[in-house]
């Protein structure tokens, strides 16, 4: 198995926007968002519901424009496939007390997987007897074929304004599409407030509050699934040789809407600590609870870890969790994403 990150940053003024940054200019942390450095196929950017913690240090330094673009990818060959690839940009840029900041992130992986078919066959029967569906004959079969396995494309932009020592306001906007979640887009719009406890630049701790707007559009395959036709029915795009059983028709049943609207509170909790020189630990967790339905909440906690190894090498280690506790039919409410990979940074 191969694994390579690189990473290519164009900066004017500070040092990059980064989830986890050196200690003595900490950039905007990522909360609850990002894999980085460490990625396989797995990268994402601040938002999608969830807060970007906007960084107290921030407040006090100088005016600063930069720019930030990563890539890294996965191979796997031999007795088993796979690939994925991975990139993002990041750009953010302060003046006074106003920052902009936005970032785009893209995964996209594949892999040779087995794949199983399940085939209903209607059962002979006597003269004027009625099948039931309990009585079709379930037949199946495997194969392993290259599939897609990771597809999702994401961009966020985020206006905050440093107006106290301890207290910040930020806007927040994201956008999201993730084929295996079930969305064509995922809209997001986060306005809230930071209050920051902790405010060493080698020690942090902060809290953000808001209100969280969430529009999906879902994809086809999402909102529909196909069904076997009660009663039991011969397929007529199914030719079969005579005598053989006939295979059951299906059809497309509606399992869910074509959009969802949520309005939700959000509190964010993130901690950040350089344990020395070369090594800086980060979590967030974060907790979204409809406004709407008592029952749809989300939880999301990300944990890193780096270690500077030396000029431009070093290694992360990284955890993400996601829990959703209402998602789309035939969708997991649990994903956590791990990775450990070597990094390289030209600049």
């Amino acid at each position: 198995m191969l694994a390579v990150i690189t990473s290519f940053a164009v900066q004017l003024g500070t040092q990059g926007l980064v989830a986890i940054a050196p200690p003595e200019d900490p950039a905007v942390p990522a909360g609850t968002v990002t894999t980085d450095p460490a990625s396989g196929g797995s990268t994402e950017i601040a938002g999608q519901g969830k807060f970007a913690a906007a960084d107290l240090e921030a407040t006090e330094s100088e005016d600063a424009t930069e720019l930030e673009i990563s890539t890294g990818g996965l191979m796997s060959t031999g007795n088993a496939f796979a690939a994925a690839v991975t990139a993002q940009g990041r750009f953010r840029l302060r003046r006074g007390i106003h920052q902009v900041g936005a970032q785009v992130a893209g995964n996209y992986g594949i892999a040779d997987t087995n794949v199983e078919r399940v085939m209903y066959r209607i059962p002979a029967a006597a003269p004027g007897q009625v099948v039931a569906i309990d009585d079709l004959i379930e037949e199946r079969s495997s194969s392993i074929e290259r599939q897609t396995t990771v597809a999702n494309v994401q961009a966020m932009a985020r206006y905050d304004a440093f107006f106290a020592k301890r207290w910040s306001a930020f806007l927040m906007a994201t956008a999201r599409h993730d084929r295996f979640q079930g969305l064509d887009l995922r809209f997001n719009l986060d306005p809230g407030f930071a209050f920051h406890a902790l405010t060493n630049a080698r020690h942090r701790l902060w809290l953000e509050a808001g209100y969280d707007f969430q529009y999906d559009i879902r994809r086809e395959d999402a909102v529909f699934e196909e069904q076997v036709v009660d009663p039991p029915v011969p397929d007529p795009d199914v030719v079969t040789p005579a005598g053989e059983l006939a295979v059951a028709d299906t059809a497309r049943v509606r399992i869910a809407d074509d959009t969802l609207v949520n309005h939700a509170a959000r509190l964010f909790l993130g901690y950040n600590n350089s344990l020395s020189d070369r090594v800086t630990f980060d979590t967030g967790l974060e907790y979204l609870q409809s406004v709407i339905k008592g029952s749809r909440f989300r939880i999301n906690w990300v944990n890193a870890l780096t270690i500077q190894l030396g000029g431009r090498f070093g290694v992360g280690a990284t955890f993400t969790l996601r829990y959703e506790n209402e998602p789309l039919p035939g969708v997991a409410k649990l994903d956590t994403i791990t990775a450990i990979l070597l990094t390289m940074r030209f600049i």
